[in-house]
């Protein structure tokens, strides 16, 4: 990296551009989730989708929400929409960054 392209990098990161978001820890990621459930819930056409798409039981839902997997698995949704994953992060006033990097901190792989 030149000279000139590592101030414009420590600019941007002294003026708030292009931060990563810090991982959350797996309590605050667990948060995240439980949160975004939710928020799905709040809707029948969200909540109809991810409960179509993930073959989950709407009766079950209630015991698949402490299960860490089904956590991931509705981060996992969240972030594949973006639409949704934006409008879930304006929800809560979270970066939509901050989502991404619960996801990953459940252990979910990186997104393309």
């Amino acid at each position: 990296m030149k000279i000139d392209e590592m101030k414009i990098e420590k600019t941007r990161h002294r003026l708030g551009g292009e931060k990563r978001a810090e991982r959350p820890s797996k309590s605050q990621a667990r948060s995240i989730a439980l949160r975004s459930l939710v928020f799905l819930a709040e809707d029948d056409e969200r909540m109809g989708r991810f409960l179509a798409l993930t073959g989950a039981d709407p009766g079950d839902i209630r015991a698949l929400s402490k299960d860490e997997g089904f956590q991931l698995a509705l981060l996992e949704h969240i972030c594949a929409d973006e639409p949704l994953l934006i409008a879930f992060a304006a929800a809560e006033e979270l970066a939509p960054e901050s989502v991404v990097a619960a996801r990953t901190a459940l252990g979910g792989g990186t997104m393309d």
